[in-house]
């Protein structure tokens, strides 16, 4: 048995790194660009205190279209992840030394609407190589009140610097970093993965809808049950999503859930 843990966050915020950093060693090919170069999901085998992960790499969630991963594009991969695997620990939320505009959204999406808050979270902080002591980040009121601004309420924290470099105390501050975050996921990872229920949520989500064509034969399409619609309703009104937002958003997870409908065999379609 293993436990799975999803790496989420923006196109160049050290995902891949961070991969490395839990691993031990480099796995993951990183990417100097802000565009990031993760298409798919990549998964990692690791042992941390005797326990077996499964690290998944994922898409980068840009702030707009404009990056190799369309943002959309990466949200539909990263729920079909979640819809097709048997049971997930822990997610991590990955970002480059602020939070950015979209970080809010990101959260409220994967936290509450995907995720039903019943798989805890950890954030971790990348880029502050130029700290002596990365935990400076975190003890700056000013970042603290940003993560409380927008919602963002994860079970901790982890300030990390995920480059070694060359000289000596570069290696140790990466060291201690790596003992920071192995340790922090051994903590917060659930003992029993989010299985039966993360089944039964993203399942009851979707109902079947029938409708008519030209030639009168009775077809189906996959649409939001009311409770879902409710949750996204909120979701929308808490993240303040603008103009196409709200359907784009829509029509991805209606278009991953079909896709994956189609090759469950456990889905019976009439």
């Amino acid at each position: 048995m293993h436990h799975n843990i999803i790496l989420f966050g923006e196109a160049g915020s050290g995902k891949s790194s961070l991969v490395n950093m839990i691993v031990g060693q480099d796995v993951a090919r990183v990417s100097g660009s802000a565009e990031g170069c993760t298409f798919k999901n990549d998964a990692y085998l690791t042992i941390i205190a005797n326990t077996t992960f499964k690290i998944y790499d994922t898409a980068g969630l840009n702030e707009g279209d404009q990056g190799r991963v369309p943002h959309w594009k990466a949200i539909q991969e990263l729920y079909t992840l979640i819809r097709q695997l048997d049971g997930v620990s822990l997610l991590i939320y990955c970002m480059r030394g602020r939070v950015k505009e979209n970080a809010r959204a990101n959260w409220l999406l994967f936290n509450k609407v995907i995720c039903a808050e019943k798989v805890p979270i950890i954030a971790v902080v990348t880029g502050l190589e130029t700290y002596d002591n990365p935990d400076d980040w975190w003890r700056d009121e000013g970042n603290q009140k940003v993560f409380n601004r927008n919602g963002i309420k994860p079970k901790a924290v982890g300030c990390v610097v995920s480059f070694a470099g060359n000289k000596k105390e570069h290696q140790d501050i990466y060291n201690d970093s790596q003992q920071k975050l192995l340790k922090l996921i051994t903590k917060h990872c659930l003992r029993e993965p989010w299985r039966k229920e993360k089944e039964k949520w993203l399942a009851n989500i979707y109902q079947e809808t029938f409708y008519t064509d030209l030639c009168l034969f009775s077809r189906s399409r996959l649409d939001y049950s009311n409770q879902m619609r409710e949750t996204i309703g909120k979701f929308i009104e808490e993240s303040g999503l603008k103009n196409e937002d709200p359907k784009k958003l829509e029509d991805t997870l209606l278009k991953a859930e079909t896709k994956f409908r189609k090759t469950e065999p456990r889905f019976r379609w009439r």
